[in-house]
């Protein structure tokens, strides 16, 4: 037997197809009179169940579409769970700059680390700054994040009519849990 087949699972999957594409939706702001686009994605380097990606794979594509800033929306927890417990300092060797402000998945941030989210990305914005936000799926979290983001820029967005946006951007799973849905209001 070769001993590569002993090889622990961190080292595993490398050399196999992806089963999982790695994809940045780039959400057009326009809509709310606002030059730039935000990128939505789901959570870089995963591997975790049928989910199979290459962090570095996925970092180098984030760079060649001009990404600067991440904010990360999973816990350590979740980036140890999901096989990329390294992913913030990858990123960081990668040039990118980190905002990693965790909040529960299914869950909303309190209104004080909310307003602090939507403070430090409409900075990104202000600054022309290539900006992604991911949590693990890229719908939930990163979907009410979205939402508040398209709510605080214009007065006359609506919340349904941020939801559908969203949902015509990531899919009908976008903001998917009452919580997230009922939360998003506030913000």
């Amino acid at each position: 037997m070769r001993t590569s087949e002993f090889d622990s699972s961190d080292e595993e999957d490398f050399g196999e197809v992806e089963a999982t594409p790695f994809q940045i939706s780039w959400l057009s702001l326009s809509v709310v009179e606002c030059s730039q686009s935000l990128g939505i994605c789901s959570l870089p380097g995963c591997r975790y169940k049928e989910i199979r990606r290459n962090l570095q794979k996925d970092v180098a594509e984030m760079c060649d579409q001009g990404v600067e800033d991440v904010f990360v929306f999973c816990t350590r927890g979740e980036l140890v769970r999901y096989r990329v417990p390294c992913l913030i300092e990858v990123y960081s060797q990668n040039g990118l700059r980190v905002h990693h402000l965790p909040f529960p998945d299914g869950g909303a941030p309190e209104l004080p680390q909310c307003s602090c989210i939507l403070e430090e990305l409409q900075d990104c914005l202000r600054n022309q700054r290539r900006t992604v936000i991911h949590c693990y799926g890229g719908l939930g979290r990163s979907g009410l994040i979205a939402a508040c983001l398209l709510l605080q820029l214009s007065v006359s967005m609506t919340p349904g009519a941020a939801l559908e946006i969203l949902r015509e951007l990531r899919g009908g799973g976008a903001i998917q849990t009452v919580k997230g849905y009922n939360a998003r209001q506030p913000c």
